[in-house]
Formats: C-alpha cells, sequence, structure tokens
C-alpha cells in the first residue's frame, strides 16, 4: 500500500474534481478559485458607476420636471384667482389692487403680477386696432368695453403667462 501512495501523479490526477492523494486542491478548482483580476474590477466598477450616474440623472430631472409643474399650477392659480377677482371689481381705470392681491394669496409678492388695461375704440375685427390704451380718469365712462390683460411670473422667474380679461358694465 506504501507503494501506491508514493507513485506519481498521472496527468488526469490534476484534473479531476477530487483533492489527489496529498489533499492539494486540483488545477482547474485553483483556477476559479483565483478570485478576480484587476481589469474585471476596474470594468465592474466602471459600468456600475454608468448605471448609478444614468439613474441619477433620471431622478434629478423627473425633480425638475415636477418643480416646474407645480409651479405652472400655481401660476395658473394665480391668473385665474386675478380673472375672478377683476370680473367681479367695479369698472375703474386702475386694477392692480386685484392682481396683487391674487399674488399675496399664493404667498407671493405683488410685484410678480400686472394688469394692462385698454378700451375698446372700433370693432372693425382687427384686435390690434380695436383696442387702445385707456387714460384715466376722463376716458372711463360706464358701458365702456375694457381689456385687461394679466401677466403673472413665478417667483423664480422661470414661468411667464397672460390672461386676457374682457370686462363691460353692460348687463
Amino acid at each position: 500500500m506504501s507503494q501506491q501512495l508514493d507513485a506519481p501523479l498521472s496527468a488526469t490526477d490534476g484534473l479531476s474534481n477530487h483533492d489527489d492523494r496529498h489533499g492539494r486542491a486540483p488545477l482547474l478548482r485553483r483556477a476559479r478559485d483565483r478570485g478576480f483580476s484587476l481589469i474585471e474590477v476596474i470594468i465592474t466598477i466602471t459600468l456600475t458607476g454608468l448605471v448609478v450616474t444614468g439613474v441619477l440623472v433620471a431622478v434629478r430631472t423627473s425633480i425638475r420636471a415636477s418643480s416646474i409643474a407645480y409651479n405652472g399650477g400655481q401660476l395658473e392659480t394665480v391668473l385665474a384667482n386675478a380673472a375672478d377677482r377683476l370680473n367681479r371689481a367695479p369698472q375703474l381705470c386702475d386694477y392692480e389692487q386685484y392682481v396683487d392681491a391674487a399674488a399675496l394669496a399664493q404667498g407671493w409678492s405683488a410685484s410678480s403680477t400686472s394688469v394692462t388695461v385698454q378700451t375698446l375704440v372700433s370693432n372693425t375685427g382687427n384686435p390690434a386696432a380695436d383696442w387702445g390704451p385707456q387714460t384715466c380718469p376722463a376716458d372711463v365712462r360706464p358701458f365702456d368695453v375694457q381689456r385687461l390683460v394679466i401677466t403673472a411670473t413665478t417667483p423664480d422667474g422661470n414661468i411667464t403667462r397672460t390672461m386676457t380679461v374682457v370686462k363691460s358694465d353692460v348687463g
């Protein structure tokens, strides 16, 4: 039996999946257990970094789009509130206090809104020629038709919208 233990290894003994008679791991198992090479680790880190960067860019874009949509919604609320206040106000020369109140109700500064008042001077069907600037106080008469152009800008200055309200005392 001692002769058999001292016999040299054959070529296939090192390639088997079992330990050789001296307790050494076979060549194939040793090759698999070496771990990762430096190049494999660098490639893995690079690919992981690219995927994480892509996800972070997508999250940032989503947050920005959500913020823009939220600000746009607030802007539309200010415009609708201002238009409602102007519709309920008596016919005047200056409506700035009404649109300022709409901005203040939203928590914005009064400087984020403005209103331009124009009077119908003719009815030719040409909007550029039919409306003229209103000069006050002498030209506001009952039953005058006014065009009020409300302009509002978000506090960050990124979005500006306008809304036009036509006002008249004609019942």
